[in-house]
């Protein structure tokens, strides 16, 4: 983009093949309001060599991750896997901004814009209060962004350190890496943790018309990920149809997205 950013996802084969993840994902983008121009902006990186040849069918900008560890994707999705964070420190080191997303967020809204400038990372997260002062991280929400600068990138070092010292750590999310490591307050990266309103989780209904993003880390289970995030995009094209039309009373009133009561 104008300003060096670029967008990020990762896949492998189970996320990229017909009526899959990867579908929903690039189709989110094309409905979603502002979104259709940053299809030009996001390189999808493929984990094997069939992700690659879908994803080529696709989108024209997809990047083959050869000599990559293989990691399964499970309920934590932002997982700092040996080859994302070498990923992650190299286009960083390049200059480049990054906006991370899962494939299985959908871009309902630019999130880009949500965000706040000279933020060293900016991340969505599961928040709870412990007090009027303080709080706990649960999870992630999908979706990261973090600037080239030497701080960031000092930031990405020290979780390839801390993975090879703390082999356990390995495939941890980045939230809970802030959560239980003070090493962005020590070299002083801003960290924001964006709000919930906009970036939603999928078990949680929301309301569309506040809604940037929608991840589906409630599913565990592909096929139920996918019915589901189907729901989402219906609901949306509803909404915006709604709106389109004038309805006054879709403008006033919250409309949530149908969320399962648990999804497995």
């Amino acid at each position: 983009m104008s300003d060096n950013t670029i967008i990020l996802t990762v896949v492998n084969e189970t996320w990229a093949r017909p009526d899959s993840i990867l579908d929903l994902f690039l189709e989110s983008f094309r409905i979603g309001q502002g979104t259709k121009r940053l299809l030009n902006h996001l390189l999808i990186i493929a984990e094997d060599s069939q992700a690659f040849q879908y994803c080529k069918s696709r989108h024209p900008h997809c990047f083959h991750l050869k000599n990559n560890s293989q990691t399964k994707f499970t309920r934590g999705n932002l997982m700092i896997s040996p080859s994302k964070l070498k990923l992650l420190q190299q286009v960083i080191d390049l200059g480049y901004n990054v906006a991370f997303t899962n494939a299985d967020v959908m871009w309902l809204r630019n999130p880009i814009t949500k965000l706040v400038p000279n933020v060293g990372l900016s991340i969505s997260c599961e928040i709870y209060p412990f007090d009027n002062e303080t709080f706990g991280i649960k999870g992630d929400g999908g979706f990261f962004h973090v600037k080239a600068d030497g701080k960031t990138y000092e930031f990405i070092k020290s979780c390839n350190l801390r993975r090879v010292l703390y082999p356990d750590s390995e495939h941890q999310s980045l939230c809970n890496v802030l959560a239980t490591d003070n090493y962005s307050e020590l070299i002083g990266m801003n960290v924001r943790y964006l709000d919930e309103v906009n970036f939603g989780r999928l078990c949680r209904p929301g309301d569309l018309s506040q809604i940037y993003t929608i991840q589906a880390n409630c599913c565990e289970n592909i096929d139920s990920k996918i019915h589901y995030l189907k729901l989402v995009l219906d609901d949306w094209r509803n909404y915006t149809t709604e709106l389109s039309a004038q309805n006054d009373s879709a403008k006033r009133s919250p409309l949530p997205w149908r969320a399962p009561q648990k999804c497995v």
